[in-house]
Parts: structure tokens; C-alpha cells; sequence
């Protein structure tokens, strides 16, 4: 069984325990403490509010990938910054091109 079947199953088993400690009620099944089953999908629901800001703000707030600067860029800089000379940049540029 994968990770996601284990815990999809761990969250039914988690819920069904739930609803029977908390649910129902005088009337109803469970033992009777607690707010019931409508406490329990309030909080998911607020809980899963709270989620999607979050995610939207994370979202809008990622830094775009840079893409990775290019053999020729990187030599051309090099050769700006007076690393090599000219010769070594001709040739470099020649290898690079063919």
C-alpha cells in the first residue's frame, strides 16, 4: 500500500473515532461529549480556509527560477572583467560556437 492509501485510511479510521466519541448527542450515537460532528467540519473548514491564504500568499511571494546564465554570457563577463585576454576569449568563443 502507498504512503497516500496508509494515510487517507488513517484519516477515515481518525474520523469515523471522532464521530463516535463526540457525535450524536442525547439522541443519538456516541457518548455524548462534545460539540458533536458540526465542531469537527467547522474546524476543518476554517482549517482548510486558513490553508488556501496561506498557500496564496506563499504562491505570490515565490522568487521566479533564474535561468542559468550561458557558456558564451559567462565568457563574454570574463572577458569585461579582464580575466583573460583576447586571445583567450577568440578561441574560447571559437570552441564554444562550433
Amino acid at each position: 500500500m502507498s504512503n497516500k492509501d496508509s494515510t487517507l485510511w488513517i484519516l477515515i479510521a481518525l474520523l469515523v473515532a471522532v464521530v463516535l466519541l463526540f457525535g450524536g448527542g442525547m439522541m443519538g450515537f456516541g457518548l455524548g461529549f462534545g460539540m458533536g460532528i458540526g465542531a469537527i467540519i467547522m474546524v476543518l473548514f476554517w482549517g482548510a480556509i486558513i490553508w488556501l491564504v496561506i498557500s496564496l500568499i506563499n504562491t505570490g511571494t515565490k522568487k521566479p527560477e533564474e535561468t542559468p546564465e550561458s557558456a558564451l554570457t559567462i565568457l563574454k563577463k570574463r572577458y569585461a572583467k579582464g580575466e583573460i585576454t583576447k586571445e583567450q576569449y577568440l578561441e574560447m568563443e571559437k570552441e564554444l560556437t562550433e
